[in-house]
């Protein structure tokens, strides 16, 4: 759900990379299909599901496998923790910050049942403002709380934490110099156990930092694997008409763990092989910029205003069709405002003194 830039011009580098792959494409297309499959549960209706899990689950998933492909890299690239936690930071907080502002002061006291002057002392809604500090709260005082889906203003931050937490293990896990392959694919293999373990035999009513569990281990180890394929396999190995071969073998698996063994197998594999599948006819996606991560956190309470002023109940293709256009809207102002002018800021790989002499000597200027 990110971009990321290890460029020290992030503006040049996402011009470079949006002429060379379908990754803006996938990610706007995941973000998209979050929405569609949000607009069942918002509505009441029964979400549909594709390779076992529920479309939007699926298209989050997504997300995590290339965030993981491509965060990795930046850290091998340049493996400084305050610089490689400052560009996570500036990416992710930003477009966070005025989302949850914009929720509590304004689409609040629109959307509240209470008088403005009970909202605004409630403590509801300072508890709602630790959202900024990756702790997801889903009440504002007297918001929507009488939808088909009640209550719930922003249902899809939940997975910021665990993604940020990704953020965080994964160069734990690779560090620097020899051995990185070993153990990516040894911490990789012990999340994906641990996570089969959680999720489908132990389903532990636990959580942590504000979130379940088995719904943070549900989504997590797609984010090394994307960071293992990245580390552990040549890019010759992607080829896109595999992995549409894998896809449409995977429903042949039984249901169970082993179902989900096959989706880690071939889910990272597929999205990466069609991300980086050469002619990239979808490259063109991200030209006017990437709007994937406010279409994700704008669209559920776009959703959730449609659905108490339209009464879309039991309508979701309504409740669809009607917050599409505003969240892109939205999201297209969030990366204009907000989320670029910030991922300006992005700290500059510093060159060493070795690599500039390097430099100067092949280019005979030494």
């Amino acid at each position: 759900m990110q971009l990321l830039s290890t460029d020290s011009n992030p503006s040049r580098q996402s011009s470079v990379s949006h002429s060379k792959d379908n990754f803006d494409a996938i990610r706007l297309f995941a973000a998209v299909v979050v929405v569609y499959g949000h607009a069942f549960a918002l509505t009441g209706t029964a979400v549909p599901t594709i390779f076992g899990h529920p479309v939007s689950a699926i298209a989050v998933k997504v997300f995590f496998i290339i965030s993981g492909y491509l965060v990795i890299e930046s850290w091998r690239r340049d493996p400084s923790v305050l610089r490689y936690l400052s560009r996570r930071s500036l990416r992710i907080f930003p477009g966070l910050v005025v989302c949850t502002l914009l929720s509590a002061f304004l689409l609040g006291p629109l959307a509240t049942s209470l008088p403005l002057s009970e909202y605004f002392t409630s403590p509801l809604l300072t508890r709602y403002l630790r959202a900024i500090i990756l702790r997801p709260q889903t009440l504002l005082p007297g918001v929507f709380e009488h939808n088909i889906y009640p209550n719930a203003v922003n249902g899809s931050l939940w997975t910021l934490p665990v993604e940020f937490a990704m953020y965080v293990v994964s160069p734990l896990l690779v560090l620097w110099g020899r051995g990185q392959k070993t153990r990516i694919i040894l911490g990789c293999l012990s999340l994906c156990g641990l996570a089969l373990y959680v999720v489908h035999f132990a389903k532990p009513d636990l959580g942590v930092h504000g979130q379940a569990i088995s719904d943070a281990l549900d989504v997590a180890p797609y984010f090394l694997l994307g960071a293992t394929w990245r580390i552990a396999a040549p890019r010759a190995v992607f080829n896109a008409q595999i992995a549409l071969f894998a896809l449409f073998l995977l429903p042949l698996v039984p249901a169970g763990p082993q179902y989900e063994i096959g989706l880690y197998l071939v889910l990272p594999y597929a999205i990466l092989s069609f991300s980086l599948a050469k002619p990239a006819l979808l490259r063109s996606a991200g030209r006017f910029g990437d709007f994937s991560y406010g279409v994700y956190i704008y669209g559920f309470p776009i959703q959730q205003t449609m659905a108490l002023f339209f009464h879309t109940q039991g309508q979701p293709f309504l409740n669809f069709g009607l917050s599409l256009v505003p969240t892109l809207v939205l999201s297209a102002l969030s990366w204009r405002i907000v989320e670029k002018p910030f991922l300006s800021l992005k700290p500059r790989r510093q060159t060493s003194v070795k690599s500039v002499v390097s430099s100067e000597t092949a280019s005979g200027a030494v």
